[in-house]
């Protein structure tokens, strides 16, 4: 029988993201991968499937992204009004 070695240094699991995700996580990462349901998408994500966990990732790097450009755009606002 052949072995299979994985490169766990690239690889994200769920255990990973998980304290990064919130509320409705599971039902846009069903959206974005076409499960059937978001249990569906749970599944796929608990079982280690790459393309829900990509998709997961995408999801929660983009909504750190969209935050902070709204924080920095926010705080430059704030900054404008004080002068």
């Amino acid at each position: 029988m052949t072995k299979i070695e994985i490169n766990m240094d690239n690889v994200t699991s769920l255990e990973q993201l998980k304290p990064e995700m919130q509320i409705g996580d599971y039902d846009l990462v069903a959206e974005m991968i076409k499960a059937k349901s978001r249990e569906a998408a749970k599944m796929r994500l608990r079982r280690g499937d790459k393309k829900a966990l990509e998709a997961l990732k995408t999801l929660i790097d983009k909504r750190k992204a969209i935050l902070k450009d709204f924080q920095d755009d926010n705080s430059k606002q704030n900054s404008d009004d004080s002068n």
